[in-house]
């Protein structure tokens, strides 16, 4: 049997993603959670000269407290 090793967020890269992806990491299909997030100062955004789409850090999503999670 294989054995699959999941290593921790901050091992993968920093990626920027877009609100669409940000919601989905968290597990919701809406933008509009990132979009709350961002507006109540919990993620920082990033912008790319030329483009309009805020964007947000991976490390900064996956960092964010985790609610209903009992040790």
């Amino acid at each position: 049997m294989t054995e699959f090793i999941i290593e921790p967020f901050h091992k993968q890269p920093n990626y920027l993603l877009t609100m669409s992806q940000a919601s989905r990491v968290l597990g919701n299909k809406d933008y509009r959670l990132a979009e709350k997030l961002i507006s109540q100062g919990m993620l920082k955004t990033y912008a790319i000269p030329g483009s309009k789409r805020v964007l947000v850090k991976y490390h900064d999503v996956m960092s964010l407290p985790q609610k209903g999670k009992e040790s």
